[in-house]
C-alpha cells in the first residue's frame, strides 16, 4: 500500500512539475522540416535552435542551408530522420502519406494546410505554440497583416498564373496564390475553378483574355506569344518564385508584387 501511495504521490509531483515547467518541456522538443515555407517560419520565430534537420530545398534564410539534410517532400531519407530522433516532422499537408509511417517510431508528423492567407496566419501561430514562441508568432502575424492591408492595386488586371505549359497547369480557387492575387487587388482568371492546381486547355486560357501571364519557370514562350499576342508575359526569377509559391512569412511581398504589376511594369520583389 505504501508503494502505491508513493507512486501516486510521485505522479502528482510530476504533473505539477510539468505544468510549472512547461516552457522548459516544450523548448526541449526537437523537430525537422521538409517544407521550405515552414523552415522560414521557424527562423522568423527564432526557434531554429531545435530545428535539427531540413529538406534539400530549404534555402532561406541562408543559415538554413547549414542544417542537416533529410531529403525532400516526396523523397524522405528515413534512415537519417530515425537517426536524428526528432519529436516532430514539420510539413505541408500533401506530405502526410509519405510521413505517416514515422508515427510508429514515436515521431509525429505535423502537416499543415495552406488554402489561403488566413490559414497561413494560423500556421504561424500553431508553430509558435509548438516551439514556445507564441508571442513572436503573434507579432509576425500582426506585422504581415498590417503590410497587406496597406497594399492594393490602382487598377485591376486579369492574370493567368501558369505553373506548367504542357499541359497548362494553373491555380484554382483552393490555392493560396489565388487569395494572394485577390488581396493585391488583381484578378486571377482561373479563380472560379474548384481545385488547387487545375489543368486547363488552350481554348479556356484564350477565352479568359488575360492581360498578364505569369510563368513560374523559364518556359519557351514562342507558342504563348502566338496564342496571346496582346498579353504581357512575365517569367518569375528564382527569388520571386520562392516568395510567391511558399505559404510563409514573406507572403506580404507576394501581395505587394501583384499589386505593383502593370502592363508596362514588371516589379522586382525586394
Amino acid at each position: 500500500m505504501k508503494e502505491i501511495f508513493m507512486y501516486k504521490l510521485f505522479k502528482i509531483f510530476l504533473i505539477i512539475f510539468l505544468i510549472l515547467n512547461q516552457n522548459l518541456v516544450f523548448a526541449a522538443q526537437k523537430y525537422v522540416s521538409i517544407s521550405p515555407a515552414l523552415t522560414e517560419i521557424i527562423y522568423a520565430l527564432n526557434a531554429q535552435d531545435n530545428l535539427i534537420g531540413v529538406s534539400n530545398s530549404c534555402d532561406y534564410p541562408i543559415d538554413a542551408k547549414k542544417k542537416e539534410k533529410i531529403g525532400d517532400a516526396y523523397f524522405i531519407n528515413e534512415e537519417k530522420i530515425l537517426k536524428l530522433k526528432p519529436d516532430f516532422i514539420l510539413a505541408l499537408d500533401y506530405s502526410y502519406p509519405v510521413l505517416k509511417k514515422f508515427e510508429k517510431y514515436g515521431i509525429t508528423p505535423i502537416c499543415l494546410q495552406y488554402p489561403d492567407i488566413d490559414t497561413i496566419y494560423k500556421n504561424i501561430i500553431t508553430l509558435g505554440r509548438l516551439t514556445n514562441k507564441e508571442q513572436n508568432a503573434k507579432k509576425i502575424v500582426a506585422n504581415i497583416k498590417s503590410k497587406i492591408e496597406k497594399t492594393h492595386s490602382n487598377r485591376q488586371y486579369k492574370i493567368l498564373y501558369l505553373l506548367q505549359l504542357e499541359p497548362m497547369i494553373t491555380i484554382g480557387q483552393k490555392s493560396f496564390i489565388t487569395d494572394v492575387i485577390k488581396k493585391s487587388g488583381q484578378k486571377s482568371v482561373t479563380d472560379n475553378l474548384n481545385s488547387f492546381y487545375p489543368v486547363i486547355s488552350e481554348e479556356y486560357a484564350i477565352k479568359s483574355k488575360p492581360d498578364i501571364i505569369i510563368l513560374t519557370f523559364p518556359f519557351d514562350t514562342k507558342r504563348l506569344k502566338q496564342l496571346f499576342p496582346t498579353s504581357k508575359i512575365i517569367t518569375l526569377t528564382k527569388e520571386e518564385n520562392d516568395i510567391i509559391n511558399r505559404p510563409s512569412i514573406r507572403i506580404y511581398k507576394a501581395v505587394e508584387y501583384f499589386s505593383n504589376l502593370t502592363i508596362s511594369n514588371s516589379p522586382n520583389i525586394k
